[in-house]
């Protein structure tokens, strides 16, 4: 009797032994985790986030339209010019997403009424600024809204690029914000001038 407890006891042992190297510990099992584990992947804020994105990257994408009726410097234009170009390939990126999630609507803000609401009078208030506006003022009211849209769409891209899934559109998210933030302190660069 006391060799088979003895005999269990040591099995018992054994499995447990073999248990616990099966196991790993959690730095382990962390490194060996697909990225999407590490990631903080939460699909209603990322989708959230790209449709965001998506509708400021919308109209980032024709503010150069505006140097067709204002007079402008050549330094100006080339900037407003870059913010339009790099705004079209991001939206162009984006125009790929419902076709691969067909349940993804980028038009779906899923704002409050009250943001909503908010929104409207600041683009029309802008809007008047800018239209109503000319020479060095013009110039500083454009520099001022691109400073705002480039530093809040640089901060969404890194949102969905912190809350993808897959590491090429990681990638992806990470070069937009990157490129934003650069044309953000072009934009900054030029306001130091003016003042």
């Amino acid at each position: 009797m006391r060799s088979s407890s003895i005999a269990a006891v040591f099995l018992l042992c054994v499995l447990c032994g073999c248990k616990s190297f099966q196991s790993q510990s959690p730095t382990a099992q962390s490194e060996s985790a697909p990225a999407s584990a590490k990631r903080n992947v939460n699909l209603p804020i990322r989708n959230n986030a790209l449709a965001l994105l998506d509708d400021l990257l919308n109209d980032e994408k024709n503010v150069s339209k505006i140097l067709l009726v204002k007079h402008h410097s050549d330094g100006l234009a080339k900037l407003i010019k870059d913010i339009s170009s790099t705004a079209g390939q991001g939206a162009k990126m984006l125009d790929e997403f419902p076709k691969n999630e067909p349940g993804l609507d980028l038009r779906r803000l899923d704002l409050p009424p009250g943001e909503m609401a908010g929104r409207k009078l600041i683009s029309k208030t802008k809007e008047h600024l800018l239209l109503s506006s000319k020479d060095a003022e013009f110039e500083f009211q454009l520099l001022v809204t691109q400073s705002e849209a480039l530093n809040y769409g640089a901060h969404l891209a890194m949102v969905v690029a912190d809350c993808e899934t897959q590491p090429e559109r990681v990638r992806e998210f990470l070069k937009l914000s990157a490129q934003m933030r650069d044309l953000h302190e072009r934009v900054l660069a030029m306001l130091r001038k003016q003042s």
